[in-house]
């Protein structure tokens, strides 16, 4: 029988010290349902989760839900945008691009600030997601102007000086669908993705879209967050407790 061989255990094991890991899942209130699926998963393996909350598309009944759940398991609630809508009339999908003014796009994002205060009151974490994981270099600034303390988004992202940054590095649904077309193994493939970030003390964040994922792959996270959660160098944390210092 052919051994399994996992790429971040062997990564972990080459360390003489802790890693750091976040789990972010993004477009909390789109499919109740599958949201509810995922956290069951992390809780029943005890991993810390942030959501990344979609202003304009949390209702009243989700939210009392999560603030519930917040209560039993480690669950982190911030802000994704506003209405996860794209406006970018050419180019790549984007709500906070460069192809709307500046005072649109804060006003979206105090607007969905206030949202998120209505309806999870102190609960709600100030650190901002954009949808698609980017947006207009001015962003960031007003960001901290307003009271954010973090923002996030994909490893890569253009540099900036506004804000801490805690970047999520492996696309679970990418390298899920990437394994399927190449006919290779998922939780392998995942694996290795997140393995070519680790070193000691670094933070390392997988992105997870729960809307996307179907019962088998819930399944499968729920067998590598216990398999790597088990290693000694490996430290699953909430989103909050991995802020870096603000940039000088």
């Amino acid at each position: 029988m052919k051994t399994h061989v996992d790429p971040l255990l062997l990564a972990l094991d080459a360390l003489d010290g802790p890693v750091h890991f976040f789990v972010r899942d993004d477009d909390a209130g789109w499919d109740d349902t599958r949201l509810a699926a995922l956290l069951d998963v992390t809780a029943a393996t005890g991993t810390p989760i942030d959501l990344a909350v979609i202003p304009a598309a949390l209702t009243d009944g989700l939210a009392q839900r999560l603030l519930q759940r917040r209560r039993c398991q480690p669950l982190g609630l911030h802000q994704h945008g506003w209405s996860h809508t794209n406006h970018e009339t050419e180019g790549r999908k984007c709500e906070f691009g460069p192809g709307r003014p500046a005072a649109a796009r804060l006003h979206d994002i105090a607007q969905g600030a206030r949202r998120l205060h209505e309806a999870l009151g102190a609960d709600f974490e100030p650190f901002f997601t954009p949808p698609w994981n980017r947006c207009a270099d001015d962003v960031p600034g007003q960001l901290r102007r307003m009271g954010f303390v973090a923002l996030s988004r994909c490893a890569g992202a253009p540099a900036q000086q506004a804000l801490p940054e805690l970047p999520v590095h492996t696309d679970w649904c990418r390298q899920w669908r990437e394994a399927v077309g190449a006919r290779e193994d998922a939780s392998t493939r995942i694996a290795a993705g997140l393995a070519r970030h680790v070193r000691a003390g670094a933070s390392v964040g997988l992105m997870l879209h729960h809307a996307a994922m179907a019962d088998d792959e819930l399944a499968l996270l729920g067998q590598l967050l216990r398999r790597w959660a088990a290693h000694p160098h490996a430290r699953w944390q909430p989103m909050h407790a991995l802020i870096p210092k603000a940039p000088r």
